[in-house]
């Protein structure tokens, strides 16, 4: 039987010290429970009908230089003011605001890609109370640092494009520095809202992952997703390819050219071929035909198309006819309908095999994803 006093108890633990310590209360300010109320997740922009850079994270472009890095962000700031901007589309109805923050190129350069490339690329009024755009490379690095979080604490934008972000730190491959920048940026994100993209170089291997130095490695860790850049010279054609997402992975290749005007228009796929670093010709045969004839052979013959004598491609498909008569007279169908009917009359028995087939017939333009009006993703075919 317990005899003690519960006062006399009291008493005697008032001078102890409270376990409630100013880190525990820290931690538990940072405990997720199934009821914890937090903001959903909120994206920018689609592209080919899929969420994509998102608010309160980092996403990141690379590629090799003059590979089309700057390009590509030129489409997501147009984006922010025009609806849809070749393959992307924004999600909100109202303007985005865009700060744009340019570490590399001249005055010149920089003023010359927002008036000869954005403006162009948003065919209504352009307002450019919604675009901050600021050359900082005669600045030290510091000075980039320090200006950039005035910037973004000042105008408080929606999407942050940095490029480039090794010009924030004295040196790729300083661990300590490049942590500490990207610790900033996911604070920065965070606390303002806003989705902040930034621009790093691949490693000389030019492998499509290895993105430059120690700050490429945090990078890889932190962002929410990554899209590669590539130039295909032979064609004078460009690519963007997803190449690591946390979520929503965009299977499509996004291929764009100039136009006469030199603004970038959507296109095909080229038909080229590649060389290794032995500077060897790869084969550039889409994954969608890399199989046996034998195997072609088990698929409907209607929608294959033979090329007699061709030892390099011998057959295709016929991919216009393979999807209209999937699809019918209805303009729009959801992604599982298409497949199961595509695989149905087509003969395809892998869902795998089926997805490289979607993926070439999306190269060539002859379906796209998109949004309905409902809000979900359905597929619509693109006239010829």
């Amino acid at each position: 039987m317990n005899n003690i006093d519960p006062i006399q108890e009291e008493l005697a633990q008032a001078g102890e010290a409270s376990p409630i310590t100013p880190s525990l209360l820290q931690l538990d300010s940072c405990r997720i429970m199934t009821d914890t109320e937090v903001p959903e997740e909120e994206f920018l922009f689609r592209m080919y009908g899929k969420p994509c850079f998102p608010r309160r994270d980092i996403s990141t472009v690379t590629g090799m230089e003059k590979c089309g890095k700057t390009i590509f962000t030129s489409m997501l700031m147009a984006c922010c003011a025009e609806k849809d901007v070749l393959e992307l589309e924004r999600i909100r109805e109202e303007p985005l605001k865009v700060m744009w923050y340019d570490t590399e190129q001249s005055k010149q350069s920089t003023k010359g890609i927002l008036t000869e490339r954005v403006k162009k690329l948003v065919k209504g009024d352009f307002h450019e109370e919604n675009f901050f755009v600021f050359n900082v490379r005669a600045c030290t690095y510091e000075e980039r640092l320090e200006l950039l979080i005035t910037g973004i604490q000042t105008y408080k934008p929606d999407m942050v494009i940095i490029d480039n972000i090794s010009d924030l730190l004295p040196s790729v491959n300083d661990s300590e520095q490049s942590s500490k920048i990207i610790e900033q940026l996911m604070v920065l994100s965070t606390e303002y809202d806003c989705n902040i993209t930034v621009v790093i170089h691949l490693n000389r291997s030019g492998e499509k992952r290895n993105l430059r130095g120690w700050l490429g490695t945090e990078i890889l860790h932190k962002a929410y997703e990554v899209y590669y850049c590539e130039q295909i010279a032979d064609a004078d054609v460009f690519f963007v390819q997803q190449t690591l997402t946390r979520k929503y992975h965009i299977k499509e290749h996004f291929y764009y050219k100039f136009d006469e005007e030199g603004v970038p228009v959507s296109c095909e796929k080229p038909d080229y071929q590649t060389r290794n670093t032995d500077d060897r010709f790869l084969s550039n045969k889409s994954e969608a035909y890399q199989i046996s004839q034998e195997k072609a052979g088990t698929f409907n013959q209607r929608y294959i198309i033979r090329h007699e004598g061709n030892t390099r491609q011998p057959w295709e498909w016929n991919l216009r006819l393979l999807f209209n008569e999937a699809m019918g007279p209805v303009a729009e169908m959801a992604p599982e309908e298409l497949r199961d009917k595509v695989m149905k009359i087509a003969g395809i028995q892998q869902k795998k095999y089926y997805d490289k087939v979607f993926t070439l017939a999306t190269e060539k333009r002859i379906v796209k994803s998109t949004i309905a009006k409902n809000g979900r993703v359905v597929v619509i075919p693109i006239p010829s």
